[in-house]
């Protein structure tokens, strides 16, 4: 490892839940975390293309946490079908909670990521025509077995869109912790700079996306200094 290079500091698979959740609540309200959901769900719409507005698509959306980005899906494509998984018991209550109040259908589920057989998603194969996750993959401690699953359970047309934090080199990454953690206070403030001490960077996830069954159509992405991640558009459907 070169000596500009930071060394990745796992985070454990699973948060303090109650914690979490007050702190993901507390700053769901905010602008940032608001605009930076949406132009995840717009990142949804160019990968998904000719699809319209969702009618006969099954979508599965992974480590969706209080739920802000599932429901803003189902929002923008009322006719999608969507499911959406959380380990954390809270965070999904929190998610059911707050789609029954925007009056939007999502199917939430306490599930956790892992790679196939036990640990992995209780789907069939093949079985979703869009596949999402935000900012989980830093978490994960077999990143490429939970690549695999989610090859696995996206039809081979599928629309896939993983995001995720991007780690800094050494010398950039105070400035990069107060500069994009700028809006963040208190407990979500300490998630922000474990998470990005977690994530990755741009070459070690081009290593674990050659090594995985999502490689081909799929691709790494940046948006901006802040954030990289996987995507792969939909194929056209016959």
């Amino acid at each position: 490892m070169s000596w500009l290079a930071r060394e990745r500091r796992p985070e454990p698979e699973l948060m303090d839940a109650g914690a979490a959740v007050e702190a993901y609540a507390s700053a769901a309200a905010e602008t940032h975390l608001r605009r930076l959901d949406q132009g995840f769900v717009d990142h949804v719409a160019r990968l998904l293309g000719p699809a319209g507005n969702g009618a006969g698509l099954v979508a599965l959306d992974i480590g969706c946490g209080p739920g802000a980005i599932p429901i803003m899906i189902a929002r923008r494509w009322p006719a999608l079908s969507i499911v959406a998984v959380d380990a954390a018991a809270p965070m999904i209550e929190r998610a059911r909670s707050d789609a029954e109040a925007a009056g939007v259908a999502v199917r939430f589920e306490v599930a956790r990521l892992g790679p196939g057989g036990a640990g992995g998603l209780d789907f069939p194969a093949a079985s979703f025509d869009l596949v999402t996750c935000n900012s989980v993959l830093h978490h994960l401690a077999d990143p490429g077995g939970a690549l695999a699953e989610i090859a696995r359970v996206a039809k081979p047309a599928a629309a896939v869109l993983l995001r995720d934090l991007r780690r800094p080199g050494a010398l950039a990454y105070r400035l990069h912790v107060r500069l994009f953690g700028r809006h963040y206070r208190g407990e979500m403030g300490r998630l922000f700079e474990a998470s990005v001490g977690a994530a990755y960077t741009r070459p070690e996830l081009d290593a674990l996306l050659a090594r995985s069954p999502l490689a081909g159509r799929s691709r790494v992405f940046g948006r901006g200094l802040s954030h990289i991640g996987i995507e792969r558009p939909a194929l056209e459907r016959t």
